[in-house]
């Protein structure tokens, strides 16, 4: 997929995420940023009390309630996302179960997958609740978790160097169904997964679709906040494609908010993590690390699982029965050591121009600084400055 579809495609996600907390606001009355990984780890709590083990016990869940999968918002977007890549591979053909991993692989998807959900929940939050939409809502955690995330994945990357890259490889495998028949596959799967969203509550509804749309855009342009984050420690490895596009979300989001809260009066909920600065440092650097073995995001396992990966299944179900569960087993025994003051707070509490002006300098510098990698992009946008700009402005006009 070419840069010109990843570009729009994440252009598309920052409106769906605006739209998705104008229509919070709708339902409720305050508006809502997203994430993912507080309903993955309800799954993984949910799994293992299946299996007759009482973790609703646990502190960890006593923060974070189980519920019912579909009655409960987090939890439907995870879903959701999953259903939303599947629709898109089959309707443009190109769903097939792939990517099996030998042992090395394997150890590498568990290992990533663990420390991604390890991490995550320790800062409460992913790429997507600590990058995304703290970013958007001019949190200073999101500098904080970034500020940590990046050194962790350049140490995950030399760990996957050392240890993994000479031996992992996938096995050759691949089982689609037939090419004729999975654009009719997709769009009635698609059909009955909007049709779903009739069948639950009002405000699991609005997530629900919003995860099938979350999909959708991610499998069609293969945007991965991992290759966004590897391409920033490791420009060896950057096309600047990922870079560029997380910086279009980041700047199209955070716009949204900024003009919903100034323009239109509607609340949201931007209040951080209410934790230590210290624990989403230490949250962010082990998340980096599994950004680095793993080589996928919390967002992109997601779409990639739906699409038929069984390495990105692999290291998605070890985030939410490994990864996660082990954080809640002592989760009150981090936050009894890790210092919890002083505590992260959104930049909207100081100033509503300044809650603003954090994440359009960071999505700038992040366009900036994909574009000089991706040179088809850089070109393009030089020619259509030459082509529309420049070139009607040296246009002689013709009298007659």
């Amino acid at each position: 997929m070419g840069s010109k579809a990843t570009y729009v495609s994440a252009v598309l996600i920052g409106v769906v995420s605006v739209l998705l907390g104008y229509s919070v606001y709708v339902v409720t009355g305050t508006g809502s940023m997203w994430g993912i990984t507080t309903g993955e780890s309800k799954l993984g709590g949910l799994f293992w009390q299946s299996l007759g083990i009482n973790v609703s016990q646990l502190a960890y869940f006593q923060q974070f309630k189980l519920a019912f999968p579909l009655e409960d918002n987090t939890q439907a977007i995870v879903f959701a996302i999953l259903v939303g890549g599947t629709s898109a591979a089959l309707i443009t053909r190109s769903f097939a179960v792939k990517h099996l991993p030998d042992r090395w692989m394997f150890a590498q998807a568990i290992v990533g997958g663990f420390l991604l959900g390890y991490g995550s929940r320790l800062a409460l939050g992913c790429n997507i609740g600590n990058f995304l939409s703290a970013w958007a809502a001019g949190g200073v955690h999101a500098a904080i978790f970034t500020a940590a995330l990046l050194p962790g994945t350049y140490a995950g990357l030399r760990l996957t160097e050392t240890f993994f890259a000479a031996k992992a490889r996938p096995i050759r495998f691949s089982i689609a169904p037939p090419a004729t028949l999975q654009r009719a596959l997709g769009a009635v799967f698609l059909l009955l997964a909007v049709g779903v969203a009739f069948l639950l509550k009002p405000l699991v509804s609005v997530w629900w679709l919003a995860g099938l749309a979350f999909g959708v855009l991610g499998w069609i342009s293969s945007i991965c906040f991992a290759s966004c984050y590897r391409d920033m420690v490791a420009p060896r490895y950057s096309s600047g494609i990922n870079v560029t596009a997380v910086g279009l979300a980041v700047l199209v989001f955070s716009a949204g908010v900024f003009l919903l809260q100034q323009l239109g009066g509607i609340p949201f909920r931007l209040t951080p993590p209410q934790i230590g600065v210290s624990q989403i440092l230490l949250g962010g650097f082990i998340f980096g690390l599994g950004i680095g073995v793993a080589g996928s995001c919390i967002f992109s396992s997601e779409w990639r699982a739906g699409g038929g990966s069984i390495y990105a299944m692999i290291v998605l179900l070890s985030t939410i029965l490994l990864g996660m569960p082990a954080l809640a087993l002592h989760y009150d025994w981090w936050l009894s050591i890790i210092p919890q003051d002083p505590k992260p707070f959104t930049l909207y509490s100081i100033s509503p121009t300044l809650g603003f002006a954090a994440p359009l300098i960071f999505s700038a510098a992040l366009i900036a600084y994909g574009l000089r990698s991706d040179t088809a992009a850089r070109e393009a946008i030089a020619s259509w400055i030459n082509t529309k700009l420049i070139g009607r402005a040296e246009t002689p006009k013709i009298r007659g």
